[in-house]
């Protein structure tokens, strides 16, 4: 008889229910430490020749759980690269020999190389990094068309680009501003570094020396936003929670500093927000605050550093910030220092353009829908849009008269007729004011508003008057040139 099998099976699973140990190694087993066998969710994509040094310089040094990719006209270069995966962009049109300065064959080449684009953003990945040199051939004409690719398969798109030095001249800056405007309409959030501002940082180091410290700077950009989804902190943050900093950010700004010492949270907090990283912006006004927070194990972060470092920060930003995220990583590389970096975005407006200096608009006006659903964009070069009083719609009102008059007056939309009566006269206005609607109107004269942005629902443009705000990279890299 087999009658005391049954119970004699109960009692070895109820025993073994039981044994702790039991429940640790058959059951939690099954549950891996966030990040192990799983596939990383995060590419950080090169594109040209500073892209993918950036991007080679990063992958020597690591980031936890992130893939690399270079995508490059150069076959020589890319064949330099320590990145294990690698495009070859327009294969056909360029013969491998690189674009140039030609940002229209930079994108022509991507376009030729779509579907192997395509592939590179598939499977696991949800949030994508773009880092290239605008001015450039390839970086500033491939770059676009990958975010615009990324947006549309529903990634997360970050990029993190420089801008060119002033000695390297006007038609290079002039187009490193186009790639710029470019990137913005497709990607969540934009971070431009200003070569100049890093020659500032480094100018008593060798070249070599430099390069490398830029090439460090790109790297921590990339890192201290990667790694507080990827690594375990004591501050728990994961990808939904720097989703909802970054997504639809718009222009963002960086600043970022080291210190050791009794005092090294105050000094380093302090430093990060007089980066001249931040490109003489003021990170009051920005509605997204994203901090990463990093120290070694040996000399691990204590709550009242942590205390120091978010309290100074809202101190600055006031009341403005909607988003506010504080990470923390662990970096033993550090040793005995504390590193913080500040990520500000979320900028409504930016202070009057600059008269006189506007962008020409030789690249392209709009990148060829790489996938079926590609909302239709206005060209710069299609017909002349008809514009007429309703424009002005949702202009602050006034007693002053905006009139349409024959003179007419350049503003690339073909002719647009806009006169504006005196206005030093007007009772109950002051001098600031005044100077606003000049500003507004000379905003309009010289191209620097879209008209297309206006047919967006009121909603839309954070309460933020559009003549307050022009692009926002070239206003801060053309008041940095001519300075």
């Amino acid at each position: 008889m087999n009658n005391s099998t049954p119970e004699k099976k109960l009692n070895t699973s109820l025993l073994k229910a039981l044994d702790q140990d039991y429940i640790v190694n058959e059951i939690v087993k099954d549950f891996p430490a966030p990040g192990e066998g799983e596939p990383a969710i995060i590419k950080v994509i090169g594109v040209g020749g500073g892209g993918s040094n950036a991007v080679n310089y990063m992958f020597e040094r690591k980031i936890k759980d992130v893939e690399f990719a270079v995508c490059n006209t150069d076959r020589q270069a890319l064949a330099n690269s320590p990145v294990p995966v690698k495009i070859q962009l327009g294969a056909t049109l360029t013969q491998g020999l690189g674009a140039g300065t030609d940002a229209t064959k930079g994108k022509e080449a991507a376009l030729e190389t779509i579907e192997e684009i395509k592939g590179l953003l598939g499977g696991s990945t949800q949030m994508v990094f773009i880092t290239a040199g605008m001015g450039g051939g390839t970086g500033t004409g491939a770059a676009p068309v990958i975010a615009q690719l990324a947006r549309e398969m529903g990634k997360l798109t970050v990029a993190v680009v420089t801008a060119p030095y002033t000695w390297e001249g006007f038609d290079k800056k002039e187009q490193a501003l186009e790639g710029i405007e470019q990137l913005k309409k497709y990607c969540d959030t934009v971070l431009v570094v200003l070569n100049d501002k890093l020659e500032e940082l480094f100018e008593d180091m060798t070249i070599t020396q430099a390069f490398a410290e830029a090439d460090g700077i790109l790297l921590n950009a990339v890192k201290s936003i990667s790694e507080i989804i990827t690594t375990n902190g004591n501050i728990n943050t994961d990808f939904k929670d720097v989703e909802k900093v970054l997504k639809k950010a718009g222009q963002s700004v960086m600043g970022t500093s080291e210190a050791s010492g009794g005092d090294r949270a105050q000094v380093a907090i302090k430093e990060a927000l007089d980066s001249p990283l931040l490109n003489d912006r003021d990170i009051r006004g920005a509605k997204r605050i994203l901090v990463t927070l990093a120290t070694s194990k040996k000399k691990e972060a204590t709550m009242k550093e942590q205390r120091e470092i978010w309290s100074y920060v809202l101190s600055q930003v006031g009341g403005e910030a909607r988003m506010f995220k504080l990470g923390t990583i662990l970096d033993d590389s550090l040793v005995d220092k504390l590193r913080v970096t500040i990520v500000a975005a979320g900028f409504d407006s930016i202070e009057s353009p600059i008269p006189g200096i506007k962008l020409s608009h030789k690249f392209p006006g709009t990148i060829e829908a790489p996938v079926d659903n590609m909302k239709e964009e206005v060209s710069v070069n299609e017909e002349p849009i008809v514009v007429t009083e309703d424009v002005f719609e949702n202009t602050p009102t006034s007693t002053v008269d905006l009139v349409m008059e024959k003179d007419t007056i350049s503003s690339g939309f073909d002719s647009v007729n806009i006169s504006l009566t005196e206005l030093d006269g007007n009772e109950g206005w002051s001098e600031n004011e005044n100077e606003d609607l000049r500003v507004m109107i000379n905003s309009f004269k010289d191209g620097l508003v879209k008209f297309a942005d206006l047919e967006g629902p009121a909603f839309r443009r954070s309460r933020a008057e559009l003549w307050k705000r022009p692009a926002i990279p070239a206003y801060e890299m053309e008041q940095h040139w001519l300075k």
